[in-house]
């Protein structure tokens, strides 16, 4: 610096101001703050301040987010070091003095744009630099966008690395465990390279766009899947390749390592949830409160239309609709908190945001973030796309029987409704959360049907072409005008590994003539977005159905029947078509049921305590009549062990229990999660966790 004022050392108090700004997980090293949130440094001069008096009139600190500062796409900006800072933008006050030694108080405005900056400190021509330091979203900041007033919401949705993502059926709901692992240290440069990329693939360079948590949301969506630089490729059932199926992730770190290290070549390969689930991490490391939400019956590529169809074979085999909308057995997406400053004011609060492509008029792309006030309200027309998920929750769909003379016919009692359950993890607790009030009306409410009028009507607006599907026009019977009603029922909504299935199928005849039928009962493995997998078993009946009665058919399924050719989420569809032989009607039945229960079981030791060695149990129950073959049990558990472990166990004999014992050494106090995941060749994506609470050294 020549002669003037010079530094001798700075000291950015990482510890204290990490600790402050709710970032010490992620780092003791580095300065990681958050807007709108003053931090403070010390500084010591080479020489007594006092001899550099009139230099100091001209004293200032320089923020910027590049070298070269001149650039369009670096931000900079300069203050004055007073006695007196301003909360509201970027200043710096002295609160501590002494001839050679400064404290300052540094404060960021609470709509900085997030990032990575220089610190400089200038008192002449030439700059000095100070240190480097990350500047994240604030949601415990009154100013910023992000604000959450609620304190176990941000433990929830900024803090907690512990995550549940559901899976199932509507009425059987599956709990897995997923690792965010947000505040791993890599982490946060991970989260701007893929931020930046996201930008650059959005051909956004305004360091502004990172103001605002919405086109922040935006470009990290686009690099989940949808972007030349994706860090996920979509599974496909089928296809050989040298990656990890999406059953076999345990969390988002190893993704976006392996995403990092290939140089940006997609990681093989990904789903819905575990999209939704990196996107979280993405999210709640760069400060915005993220949940991660599951729909049961969803409508996808609906391209906003409120009609869906399906098609069945007169066997009652789902036919598969490779490029047209599918109803999904469940579906997963993010919802991010925020307020909407480019909406109105009622917009602000839960924005969906799914990574997941979907087709639109103008290519594939994600969609959201959309208000989930203006979903439920109908308000089609908001940003962004509400349309879309207005119609994967509200679109009925119709089932067709695609007859051997290749025509159509409506089946009676196919008719199925979407968006049925949505749920979340709870707040504190592995509670599952049922959300479907915050998107919709109660079913068959006056308020449901002022919403669906109000949605057709401005849909209908928005439409450019007359492409929506004819089908949706036609007229279908509903239940009370049907002459036959067909049931089928199951015992209960989920299947025990090795259980054998017992079916009851009911066929109602109102009329007063008796009934001649032929009957096709069918159970077919599904991949969760719909897709058949294989027809497992079928059985036809041929009865007289008398008038105004009931006909009670009982069939036993035994498991070898159709638990060989499970699919990765266990999804079965339980199908009954019913053809009456003298009008030829066709009537159908469905329902789907998860295989559930994991043979893994965690025991823990009592009274654990941080950096003393302890012992977990884990036991493998063989449910099957038949031995698990080169049996591989996977364990992690961040704070419990290091990295991730591989025990091999071979065989496990039919209907036997076979004990591992894990020694661990606990680094980190409070609670933690052990996960296991078996691996074998009669078995997939078994998983167990538990939790236990660790007692500080």
């Amino acid at each position: 610096m020549g002669q003037g004022l010079s530094i001798q050392k700075c000291d950015f108090m990482i510890p204290e101001n990490n600790k402050n700004h709710h970032t010490e997980e992620i780092s003791t090293k580095r300065l990681i703050v958050r807007r709108g949130q003053p931090f403070t440094i010390t500084v010591r001069f080479s020489a007594p301040v006092h001899n550099y008096l009139k230099q100091m009139k001209r004293t200032f600190l320089i923020v910027q987010t590049g070298p070269h500062s001149a650039k369009a796409d670096e931000i900079q900006a300069e203050f004055p070091i007073s006695s007196l800072a301003d909360q509201k933008q970027w200043s710096a006050a002295v609160e501590e003095q002494d001839p050679n030694f400064w404290t300052l108080r540094v404060s960021t405005p609470a709509n900085a744009p997030i990032g990575q900056y220089n610190l400089l400190f200038r008192a002449s021509k030439s700059p000095q630099l100070l240190g480097d330091f990350t500047l994240l979203f604030n949601p415990w900041c009154r100013d910023d966008e992000v604000f959450l007033a609620n304190e176990a919401q941000r433990q929830e949705y900024i803090l907690n690395q512990d995550g549940i993502i559901y899976q199932g059926t509507e009425n059987a709901i599956l709990a897995q465990p997923w690792d965010f692992s947000q505040f791993e240290e890599d982490m946060v440069d991970i989260c701007f390279i893929l931020l930046a990329l996201g930008e650059h693939s959005r051909r956004e360079k305004d360091p502004a766009q990172r103001q605002s948590p919405v086109p922040v949301c935006r470009a990290a969506a686009a690099m989940l899947n949808c972007s030349e630089f994706r860090s996920l490729t979509e599974y496909e059932p089928g296809q050989h390749h040298n990656g990890t199926p999406p059953s076999k992730w345990l969390g988002s770190i190893p993704i976006l390592r392996q995403w990092i290290a290939s140089k940006f070549q997609p990681v093989h390969s990904g789903r819905c949830w575990v999209s939704a689930a990196v996107l979280c991490s993405v999210l709640r490391c760069l400060g915005i409160p993220t949940r991660v939400v599951t729909g049961f019956t969803w409508a996808h590529n609906t391209k906003g239309s409120l009609s869906v169809d399906e098609y069945y074979d007169e066997d009652g085999t789902l036919l598969t609709q490779e490029k047209s909308a599918r109803v999904w057995t469940f579906h997963v997406w993010n919802e991010c908190w925020m307020a909407r400053s480019d909406l109105l004011p009622e917009y602000s609060g839960w924005q969906a945001l799914d990574a997941t492509c979907q087709e639109k008029s103008k290519g594939v792309s994600f969609c959201g973030p959309a208000p989930v006030r203006a979903i439920k309200e109908g308000d089609t027309q908001v940003d962004y796309d509400v349309c879309y998920f207005f119609a994967a929750i509200n679109a009925k769909c119709h089932v067709w029987i695609h007859k051997a003379d290749d025509t159509l016919k409506p089946a009676f009692g196919g008719t199925k409704y979407t968006g049925n359950n949505i749920s979340t993890k709870s707040v504190g607790s592995e509670r599952c959360e049922d959300i479907t009030q915050n998107y919709k009306y109660p079913e068959g409410s006056l308020q449901e049907k002022k919403v669906l009028d109000k949605a057709y009507r401005k849909m209908k607006e928005l439409e450019t072409t007359s492409s929506m599907s004819s089908t949706q026009f036609i007229f279908f019977p509903t239940a009370l005008e049907e002459p036959v009603n067909i049931f089928i029922h199951f015992q209960s909504s989920s299947l025990q590994l090795g259980q054998d299935m017992t079916l009851s199928i009911e066929v109602f005849n109102h009329t007063d003539r008796e009934k001649a039928t032929h009957l096709v009962a069918g159970i077919q493995a599904l991949h969760y977005n719909g897709v058949p997998i294989a027809q497992l078993w079928k059985e036809e009946f041929h009865f007289n159905l008398h008038s105004n009665s009931v006909n009670n058919l009982k069939v036993s399924v035994p498991y070898t029947w159709f638990g060989k050719e499970l699919g990765e989420n266990h999804l079965l569809r339980l199908t009954a078509v019913l053809r009456d032989e003298d009008s030829s009607f066709m009537y159908l039945a469905q329902e789907e049921i998860s295989i559930s229960d994991s043979p893994l079981t965690i025991e823990f030791l009592e009274n654990m305590v941080q950096y003393e060695p302890s012992t977990a149990r884990i036991s493998l129950q063989n449910p099957l009549m038949e031995p698990l073959e080169q049996c591989v049990i996977a364990v992690t558990g961040r704070g419990l062990i290091y990295r991730h472990r591989n025990y091999r166990l071979g065989s496990v004999q039919a209907k036997s229990t076979q004990e591992l014992k894990i020694p661990f050494t606990p680094t980190r106090a409070g609670p933690r999660r052990l996960t296991a995941r078996l691996t074998c060749l009669q078995l997939h994506n078994l998983k167990s966790y538990r939790t236990t609470n660790i007692a500080a050294a």
